[in-house]
C-alpha cells in the first residue's frame, strides 16, 4: 500500500518537473530584442522571417531583427518607443529635453548622437549599429556614409504630413519585427483621436499652430505635420499657405484672422511678447475670445509621432472640449 501511494505522489511531481524542462528549453529565442523597458510592450511570438524594406533612397534586407537601432529624428524615437524597442542612439540635437516626457521614459538609456542636422558619423560608428534610420531631407547627402556603417533606412519625416507619418511608422514596425504589434498600436491610436473628435465642440474652427521665438512668428499650415493633423481632425487652416513653414508679419496674422491660435515658443520671451504692446493684435478674433493657448513646441512640432499626435488631442480637447 505504501509503495502505491509513493507512486501515486511521485508520478505528477515528475510530470511537472518535465513540463518546466520543456518551457525553458522553449523561452530561448535568438531573435528577441533585448530589455525594452516598456512594461507595456507584447513581445512578437512570431520569429523575424527576411524582410525587404523599401525606402526613399532605396531598399535594405534585412535577415534578422535589428539590436542595435540608431534613429535620427525625434518622430523614430516616437515610434520605437510606442512599439517598445529601445534605440542605442538618437540624434536629439545634444538635448534630451526636446524629447517628450513620455518618449523619453519608454526609451530609457540611449547615447545622444548629436545634431539631427549635422550627424556625427564616427560617434554613430563607434555604436556598432545594425540599423540606422534616417530622414530624407536632413540626411541625403550622408547617406552613402551612413549605409557604410550599417544599413540604413531612408523616410521623409521632415516634411512629412500626418498621413506620411502614419506610412513611415508602418515601415518602422516591419523593419523591427514589430509588424503585428505596430498595427494593434496602429488602432488604438485611432481609437483614442476618434474618442477625442467626440469631445472637440467648434471642430471647423479656424486654427493656427505658430512656433514663436525672439525675431518671428513660424505659422504652420496645413503643409506642416501639425497642420496636416489639425485639418485631419476637421479644423480649418486661416494660413492657406503651400509653405509649410510661412513667417507671418502681425499685419499678415491680423489678416489671416484664425479663430483659435496655439503658440509652440521655444523661449520664455518671443515677438508676441512685443505684439501683445501693439492694438493690431487685439482685433485678431482668437485675441478677442480668449483662445490663444500655449503648448510644448516637443510634443507639437518636434515629436511628430502617435505619441505626440496624442498629446495634441489631449491639449485640444482641454483647451476646446465640452
Amino acid at each position: 500500500m505504501l509503495r502505491l501511494q509513493l507512486k501515486k505522489l511521485i508520478t505528477p511531481v515528475l510530470i511537472g518537473m518535465l513540463a518546466l524542462a520543456l518551457a525553458a528549453c522553449g523561452s530561448s529565442n535568438t531573435n528577441a530584442p533585448a530589455s525594452t523597458g516598456d512594461s507595456n510592450s507584447t513581445p512578437s511570438s512570431a520569429p523575424f522571417e527576411p524582410v525587404v524594406i523599401e525606402h526613399e533612397l532605396g531598399s535594405v534586407k534585412l535577415d534578422k531583427a535589428p539590436e542595435r537601432i540608431v534613429v535620427m529624428e525625434f518622430s523614430f524615437a516616437d515610434a520605437l518607443a510606442t512599439l517598445g524597442v529601445q534605440p542605442v542612439g538618437v540624434a536629439d540635437d545634444s538635448d534630451p529635453g526636446l524629447i517628450m516626457d513620455e518618449v523619453k521614459d519608454k526609451l530609457g538609456s540611449y547615447t545622444s548622437v548629436g545634431s539631427r542636422y549635422e550627424p556625427n558619423i564616427e560617434l554613430i560608428s563607434s555604436l556598432q549599429p545594425d540599423l540606422i534610420i534616417a530622414d530624407l531631407n536632413h540626411h541625403k547627402n550622408v547617406y552613402e556614409q551612413l549605409n557604410g556603417v550599417a544599413k540604413t533606412i531612408v523616410l521623409n519625416d521632415h516634411q512629412a504630413d500626418y498621413n506620411t507619418m502614419l506610412a513611415n511608422y508602418e515601415v518602422i514596425a516591419k523593419a523591427v519585427g514589430k509588424a503585428e504589434e505596430g498595427q494593434k498600436r496602429l488602432e488604438e491610436h485611432n481609437q483614442i483621436i476618434e474618442e477625442a473628435k467626440g469631445k472637440i465642440k467648434n471642430a471647423d474652427l479656424s486654427i493656427l499652430p505658430a512656433v514663436v521665438n525672439p525675431k518671428g512668428f513660424f505659422a504652420h499650415s496645413d503643409h506642416s505635420y501639425v497642420g496636416s493633423f489639425l485639418t485631419s481632425l476637421g479644423f480649418n487652416d486661416p494660413v492657406k499657405d503651400e509653405t509649410p513653414y510661412p513667417q507671418l508679419s502681425l499685419e499678415q496674422l491680423v489678416e489671416t484672422n484664425p479663430q483659435a491660435v496655439f503658440l509652440l515658443p521655444t523661449e520664455e520671451v518671443t515677438i508676441v511678447n512685443e505684439w501683445e504692446k501693439n492694438p493690431l493684435w487685439d482685433k485678431i478674433d482668437a485675441v478677442a475670445n480668449g483662445k490663444v493657448f500655449t503648448v510644448e513646441r516637443r510634443n507639437w512640432a518636434l515629436s511628430r509621432g502617435l505619441i505626440g499626435s496624442e498629446r495634441i488631442v489631449q491639449d485640444l480637447t482641454a483647451n476646446l472640449g465640452e
